[in-house]
């Protein structure tokens, strides 16, 4: 098989795996916000947020597997079918394939846990949150930041960094295609949960905003080092995609949160479905497009980490 297709092949699992992890993280805490008030539209909209872990839980654990087994596939020069020496080569000897074990140990853990569970709202939340925290940590440890030693301080900052695109992200992601839709038909009591629903939605998404960029400036520059390596190298022209596709996405969500969000919160407070409804589905618009230009921001971090710094080749 060409080494090429596999490469774009192992990227495009790398970036569902990214997208699966975010979900992950965007289910825990929107079902976090919603139980603040319980009745049978929470309990329904948990069920499909429980749903929803369980798939992501187990999309992103496959997706790191298909990932993982390609790229022992091209360090060994051999074939998806003939790797297997390769991926045990891997597992048992390299910081990378412990890494990468690990992530998938605790990717495990949070599918077991998902699955031991049919109560609303979502149960075993600490735990999960462990395990998710200890699947970025290893994820962390099989980038480039572990050049600077293991558990040092950029392992440490890509870390945080990691946790808060996936915070932004995931609660783009399960808002628009899980929690908002059923909106729509929340009854009248409802409304005060989905008002502080939506302020939770901005305030976390604004906190984890800023991190990214705290955190994203550092790992940047720590990774392309000088200006002239930010323009000329393949992993510093990725690095500006990224960081413009953040800048448009920043924007969008700017403008969900000083021009939509207030109107939205205001007609929530209104009995009348034909007030609400229709800021509703602005709000829901923008969210849409934002989560298209994010999707792009988790394909451009699947390149990143797999392209070489500047000057290590």
């Amino acid at each position: 098989m060409n080494d090429g297709f596999l490469g774009v092949l192992r990227l495009a699992f790398v970036a569902f795996q990214n997208v699966s992890f975010t979900i992950l993280v965007g289910a825990l805490l929107c079902d976090t916000w919603l139980a603040r008030s319980t009745s049978r539209w929470q309990t329904r909209v948990s069920g499909h947020l429980l749903l929803t872990l369980r798939i992501g839980s187990f999309t992103a654990l496959v997706a790191s597997t298909i990932a993982f087994w390609i790229h022992c596939a091209q360090m060994s020069e051999s074939t998806l079918a003939d790797a297997g020496p390769a991926v045990r080569s891997m597992l048992m000897e390299t910081g990378f394939g412990y890494a990468w074990l690990a992530g998938a140990g605790f990717l495990l853990i949070v599918m077991i846990l998902s699955l031991a569970q049919s109560a609303r709202p979502i149960r075993f939340k600490p735990a999960i949150w462990l395990a998710l925290a200890g699947v970025a940590l290893s994820r962390s440890h099989a980038g480039h930041p572990v050049d600077a030693g293991v558990l040092s301080l950029p392992v440490w900052v890509d870390w945080i960094h990691l946790l808060a695109i996936s915070i932004w992200v995931g609660l783009v992601l399960v808002t628009t295609y899980v929690v908002l839709p059923r909106m729509f038909d929340a009854p009248v009591p409802e409304r005060a949960n989905s008002v502080a629903f939506v302020q939770s939605l901005s305030d976390a998404a604004t906190l984890a905003l800023v991190i990214l960029f705290v955190t994203g400036g550092y790992s940047g520059w720590r990774g392309v080092d000088t200006p002239e390596s930010l323009m000329t190298s393949v992993y510093g022209q990725v690095l500006l995609l990224k960081f413009a596709l953040v800048l448009i996405a920043a924007a969008l969500g700017g403008h969900n949160r000083f021009i939509e969000m207030p109107r939205l919160l205001a007609s929530l407070g209104d009995a009348r479905p034909e007030v609400a409804v229709p800021r509703l589905k602005r709000f829901a618009a923008v969210l849409h497009v934002e989560s298209v230009v994010l999707a792009g921001v988790l394909v451009a971090a699947a390149v990143l980490v797999s392209s070489p710094l500047p000057g290590t080749m």
